[in-house]
């Protein structure tokens, strides 16, 4: 079969990618990666797969690796990326004795999830600072103060991602705000928070993490 051109596109910015991003590329005796070029269209031809990277938007890239198992044999690895490297951020917003959740729809969900105010890294700025970027758009407020909760890892399964958890105390009331199918947030004590957890009203799983990150701290 003969590779088209946007395969072999996909294949050169892959290769690209790998000599930027370094970190993402680092190498394992557990599944080594090939980046040999004639390897992975070799590959590509054979099995009839678009190798690299397959898709890229503001936010992400999919792509799809070649990696070698210890027998020898060749196989795809699927995997998505944030655009930025520096990854996402989640903020716990806490204000007069409870914690701030958003409503929100969630299109890959198709259904309304509670959860903790959260977005991608933008470039340029600190952690911190996208965590009172984002505090700001969804929640139209600032922190008083700011407490590093360090980092979680969302899927490891499927993203390269990590993402750093801040607690901020707000100096002001959050306001409704009803923009990216957020449509409203609720205010909840700590003891609340559990039972809401424990009853499965709260599945997301960066608030889960988070609120675990937290749990080892009272």
């Amino acid at each position: 079969m003969e590779i088209k051109g946007t395969e072999m596109d996909s294949i050169e910015k892959y290769l690209e990618l790998s000599r930027t991003c370094t970190e993402l590329f680092a190498q394992s005796e557990e599944l080594p990666l090939v980046l040999d070029p004639k390897e992975l269209y070799a590959f590509a031809q054979k099995s009839g797969r678009r190798i690299g990277i397959v898709y890229e938007s503001h936010y992400h890239l999919m792509v799809v690796d070649v990696v070698r198992a210890k027998n020898g044999s060749l196989f795809a690895y699927e995997r998505l990326m944030n655009r930025v490297m520096r990854g996402a951020v989640v903020i716990v917003p806490y204000y007069n004795g409870k914690y701030i959740l958003l409503r929100q729809y969630r299109h890959a969900l198709r259904e309304y999830q509670y959860g903790f105010p959260r977005g991608f890294g933008e470039e340029g700025i600190s952690a911190k600072e996208n965590a009172g970027k984002e505090l700001w758009e969804e929640l139209g407020v600032q922190a008083e103060k700011w407490k590093s909760f360090g980092k979680i890892v969302p899927d490891s399964g499927a993203m390269s991602s990590k993402a750093d958890v801040f607690l901020a105390e707000l100096n002001e009331a959050p306001q409704v705000i009803q923009e990216e199918e957020i449509v409203g947030h609720i205010a909840l004590d700590w003891e609340q928070l559990g039972e809401w957890i424990r009853d499965g009203k709260i599945t997301d799983g960066f608030t889960l993490a988070a609120y675990a990150k937290m749990s080892l701290q009272k």
